[in-house]
C-alpha cells in the first residue's frame, strides 16, 4: 500500500509505518482502558448488591442463630435470583461455626443446594472446585455422591478438594473411591497427602496397610500410605513395615524412609537387626532415615555405630548421629567435639543447644 503513496521515499514509508504501529498501540491502550472501566463498574456493581443482600439477610441470620427466629423465617427474604449468592453467604457461617449451629447453617442452605449441582460439570475449573467446596461444607452426607463425582474431574485441585471432603470420620464408605485416585495425587506434597489420608481416623488404618503391602501400587503411594498410619501410630502397620524392610532394595528410597520412620516411631529393640543394614546405605537420604531409628531403638550398644556417623560424607547423616548420641546420653563425646577444631565442631554445638 505504502508503494502507492505519490513521491514516497524510503524515509516516508518508514515514518508511515511508525505511525501505523504507534495508531495501534494507541487504540489498543484505548481498548484495555475500556475494559478496565467495564469490569470496574461491574465489579463495583456485584460488591454493591452483595452489600445489600448481606444487609436483608443477617439481621434475620443473626435471629435464626440466637433461637429468637426458625430456620425458615429466613426463606422469605431469598429470591430466586439471589440463591446461589444466599449459598455464599450461608458458605461464610459454616465455615466459622460447629456442632448444633454447623447442623442448623446446613438446615437453611439444603433448599437451595440443588442449584450448585449443574456448576459440577460446567465453567472453569474454580467455579467447579467452589461447587465442590459448597456442597462438602453444606450439604454432606446427602451430596457425598456428588462430591465423590469429582474425583474424576480433570482439574488436578477439583479432584484434591473432593478427596479431602471425602476422607473424614463418617464417610468411610467413600474411603475406597478416594484411595483409588491417590495415584493421580502424588505431584502434592507428601505431608499433605499423609495427613488427609491420617485425617480419616483409626478405619482408614486397614485400607492404608494394604497399600502400604500391594507391590502393585506405587512405591511413592505406598510410601504415603506408610506416613498415614505413622500419624495414626497405627500398631499393626510394624509387622508389614519389617516384612518389606528385610526384602527391600534401596531403590525405593521414599518406601523405605517410610517403613524406617515407622519403625522409629512404633518399633522396638527386636527391630534392630531389620534397621542395622540401612545404616550403611549408599543412599544418603536412607542412611540417614537408618541412623535416626537406630538411634530411637537402641541402646548403649549402638553408640559406636552412631559415632562413626559422626564423620559421614553428608550433613545430614551426621546430625542425625550426633542428636541420636544426644538422646541416648552421651554428651561427653558431643562436647569433646564442640571444643575441638575439627569440621564437626558447628555441628556438635548446634545439637547440644537444641
Amino acid at each position: 500500500m505504502l508503494q502507492d503513496v505519490p513521491g514516497a521515499t524510503t524515509m516516508d514509508r518508514g515514518f508511515l509505518l511508525l505511525a501505523a504501529a504507534a495508531l495501534v498501540l494507541l487504540l489498543a491502550s484505548f481498548a484495555f482502558a475500556a475494559l478496565a472501566i467495564v469490569l470496574r463498574i461491574r465489579n463495583d456493581r456485584r460488591a454493591r448488591r452483595q452489600v445489600r443482600l448481606q444487609r436483608r439477610w443477617e439481621p434475620a441470620m443473626l435471629e435464626i442463630l440466637s433461637g429468637a427466629a426458625p430456620p425458615h423465617a429466613i426463606f422469605e427474604r431469598v429470591d430466586d435470583a439471589d440463591a446461589l449468592d444466599f449459598l455464599e453467604f450461608l458458605l461464610e457461617y459454616a465455615r466459622l461455626l460447629r456442632g448444633e449451629e454447623r447442623g442448623l447453617i446446613q438446615a437453611i442452605a439444603d433448599p437451595y443446594l440443588p442449584r450448585v449441582i449443574p456448576a459440577l460439570r460446567e465453567g472453569t475449573a474454580e467455579s467447579r472446585g467452589h461447587a465442590v467446596l459448597i456442597l462438602a461444607r453444606m450439604g454432606m452426607p446427602k451430596y457425598a455422591h456428588a462430591v465423590a463425582s469429582a474425583l474424576k474431574d480433570p482439574s488436578p485441585i477439583v479432584a484434591m478438594i473432593a478427596a479431602r471432603s471425602l476422607f473424614r470420620p463418617g464417610h468411610e464408605r467413600h474411603f475406597p473411591a478416594v484411595l483409588e485416585h491417590l495415584p493421580r495425587f502424588t505431584g502434592w506434597s507428601r505431608g499433605f497427602l499423609a495427613s488427609m489420608l491420617a485425617g480419616g481416623g483409626p478405619r482408614s488404618a486397614p485400607l492404608l496397610r494394604a497399600i502400604l503391602a500391594s507391590d502393585m501400587e506405587p512405591p511413592l503411594v505406598r510410601a504415603v500410605a506408610s506416613d498415614a498410619l505413622r500419624e495414626l501410630n497405627d500398631l499393626p502397620s510394624v509387622p508389614t513395615a519389617v516384612g518389606l524392610l528385610e526384602g527391600m532394595a534401596d531403590r525405593d528410597r521414599e518406601l523405605v524412609v517410610g517403613c524406617l520412620r515407622i519403625l522409629e516411631q512404633l518399633g522396638h529393640q527386636e527391630h534392630l537387626p531389620v534397621v542395622r543394614p540401612f545404616v550403611d546405605s549408599p543412599d544418603a537420604v536412607v542412611r540417614a532415615s537408618g541412623v535416626s531409628a537406630l538411634a530411637a531403638l537402641g541402646g548403649e550398644d549402638e553408640i559406636p555405630a552412631l559415632q562413626s556417623k559422626l564423620d559421614d560424607t553428608t550433613f545430614w547423616v551426621s546430625l542425625e548421629a550426633a542428636r541420636g548420641l544426644m538422646s541416648l546420653g552421651e554428651m561427653a563425646t558431643l562436647e569433646r567435639i564442640a571444643g575441638s577444631r575439627g569440621p564437626w565442631s558447628l555441628l556438635a554445638q548446634q545439637v547440644l543447644s537444641e
